[in-house]
């Protein structure tokens, strides 16, 4: 009997890949970004941050894409296996043929064929709806998914990028101040020896 993988399946699988993804951002931010001493903040590499999310937009459309292949697949056995069921459906019958020599038994198998192929052709019809619809929600699902994510990413894209900015304004405006202070010391002291040689 031919195996085809589920609708759940494929999107556990979806599901997975994406958490696989999501995981290694946080990787990035937590595990791979150093502390600021002092501050409790993290200094975040905006090159591996963009590198990740980047990777993400190129990949997720991939992974939507392998879900309607397998679905795709699922499909064609679906078809594969009507057709075989109508083959055998036509051997029994031309079988039948062959070893019925009444005409009353040969038009009862005949009967009893055709009920056979009405009855395979009604429950592949049905099976073929079914899938349709679960490919459609699928791809409903998959694509709100994807848009929540791409909204999440994108937040803690300029999340990063305003703590970053922020962070290098405080390191600034510091330095600016420590400047400050000792450019006033040196010219303490260049007024202080200019007193000192004056007559």
């Amino acid at each position: 009997m031919l195996s085809t993988p589920t609708v759940s399946d494929v999107t556990q699988l979806a599901i997975l890949q994406l958490r696989q993804e999501l995981d290694r951002l946080e990787e990035i931010l937590v595990a791979d970004s150093p502390r600021v001493p002092l501050s409790g903040r993290l200094l975040v590499n905006e090159q591996l941050i963009f590198a990740q999310l980047d990777h993400l937009r190129h990949h997720l459309p991939a992974m939507v894409l392998e879900a309607e292949q397998v679905l795709q697949r699922r499909e064609e056995i679906l078809r594969h296996a009507q057709a075989q069921a109508q083959q055998i459906v036509l051997q029994a019958e031309q079988q039948a043929a062959r070893i019925l020599d009444q005409h009353r038994i040969t038009q009862q198998a005949q009967q009893e064929a055709q009920q056979l192929r009405a009855q395979v052709q009604q429950e592949c019809a049905a099976l073929r709806q079914t899938t349709v619809a679960e490919l459609q929600h699928l791809r409903q699902q998959t694509q709100e998914e994807l848009a929540q994510q791409r909204q999440h990413m994108e937040a803690e894209r300029q999340r990063l990028i305003q703590g970053a900015q922020n962070y290098a304004n405080q390191v600034l405006t510091l330095l600016e101040q420590v400047l400050g202070e000792n450019l006033q010391r040196v010219q303490q002291g260049r007024h202080q020896l200019q007193q000192r040689h004056l007559p």
